[in-house]
């Protein structure tokens, strides 16, 4: 079967960020997804099991309709035909970027567009270093910081449930570190020349999906407020295997603790943006930024709070579910990363540090029981 003459969008990882994302994107943008898995037999259990067909239940509207979008093409690295990859999505887990990728780095260049929708920290220092060394043959790299709630269906190994609709934040990523600031000329530019930008910023998709395309320093303000909650929400509620809103109204000292430190770290670490409001206050075609009051520990926690337990109150967070499916989670790219970072920079991190080791601790205990119950 081949595919119409309109955009085509490779998804590596179709999980509950990269499901949501294809069926809004077939239902409201002219294009064609095309999903890549892991591996064939993971590829055949998709075409047997549902007939190419991917669902996401939307619990946020009235009734909690289904919908169900049905694929024309889907491959693995064993079925992949030969041919350049335009536009490329990445949902893996962050720590399964490199390997993921490695299959289609023949068939990615300088003219493919290649955006990261992902948890965690660290991924683009890993691109640059091991993944794209050639920088004449590096992809055009945005990020995307998405805030949308969905979780796996515990008895359809392929459908999805959208907990709570939010946004999703895009910049394109620099690969010189030392080119962190963006013009607003510069998304401009993207907007009218970029055909996976076109696709993501136009309507009626991006009013749907709530997508916004900013600069760099826009979207790391939107990455590091989206890690602050994830290093509560995702890490808390693995360890405590509870559904977000449970804990609502009892989680705040928890997570003060978290934030507090995390924030003494991210700090130390990315002291040049943390700078922005003073270097770039007033300059003509440069975003105004309050980073400071954003990032601000009390309003954290509060912010933290609502987001995760109130407007989210339905979603099991994506780390709890790695650890009921007895999978690897992410946590050394989220309070994995704090403690790294502290280390480098000589501060403790005796809150991230501990929520780590009990997330470690709950996921050995769900394979442990899983195991002994399986006997």
């Amino acid at each position: 079967m081949t595919l119409d003459a309109k955009p085509l969008v490779h998804i590596v990882g179709l999980g509950s960020m990269g499901a949501i994302l294809a069926v809004d994107l077939l239902r409201f943008a002219d294009c064609s997804i095309v999903p890549l898995f892991r591996s064939k037999n993971r590829l055949e259990q998709f075409q047997n099991e549902t007939q190419n067909t991917v669902s996401v239940r939307k619990l946020y509207l009235e009734n909690s309709p289904l919908f169900e979008k049905k694929l024309q093409l889907s491959s693995s690295p064993e079925t992949f035909k030969p041919t350049h990859i335009k536009n490329i999505v990445i949902t893996t887990k962050t720590y399964q970027t490199k390997d993921s990728l490695k299959p289609y780095l023949p068939y990615i260049d300088n003219n493919t567009n290649l955006i990261l929708i992902q948890n965690g920290l660290g991924v683009l220092e890993v691109l640059r270093s091991e993944v794209f060394t050639d920088i004449n043959k590096r992809p055009n790299l945005f990020q995307g910081v998405i805030s949308h709630g969905c979780f796996q269906d515990k008895d359809h190994p392929f459908r999805f449930n959208h907990a709570g609709a939010a946004d999703l934040k895009i910049a394109r990523l620099p690969w010189d570190p030392e080119d962190m600031v963006q013009s607003l000329d510069s998304l401009r530019v993207d907007t009218q020349e970029n055909e996976l930008v076109r696709l993501l910023t136009g309507n009626p998709f991006a009013k749907e999906f709530g997508v916004k395309f900013m600069t760099y320093q826009e979207l790391l303000l939107g990455q590091l407020y989206k890690f602050l909650v994830n290093a509560c929400m995702n890490s808390v509620t693995a360890t405590l295997d509870c559904v977000n809103g449970e804990m609502a109204g009892h989680c705040s000292s928890v997570f003060e603790l978290i934030v507090k430190e995390s924030l003494q770290v991210l700090r130390a670490a990315y002291e040049p943006f943390f700078r922005y409001e003073k270097d770039y206050s007033n300059k003509k075609d440069y975003p105004e930024l309050a980073i400071n009051s954003v990032l601000d520990a009390e309003k954290m926690v509060k912010d933290v709070e609502y987001i995760g337990c109130v407007v989210n109150s339905k979603n099991s967070s994506s780390m709890r579910q790695d650890t009921l499916y007895l999978r690897d989670t992410e946590i050394d790219y989220i309070n994995g990363y704090v403690v790294r970072l502290g280390e480098k920079y000589n501060i403790d991190t005796n809150a991230n540090r501990m929520i780590k080791e009990l997330v470690n601790l709950r996921l050995h205990l769900n394979r442990s029981r899983a195991a002994v119950a399986a006997k």
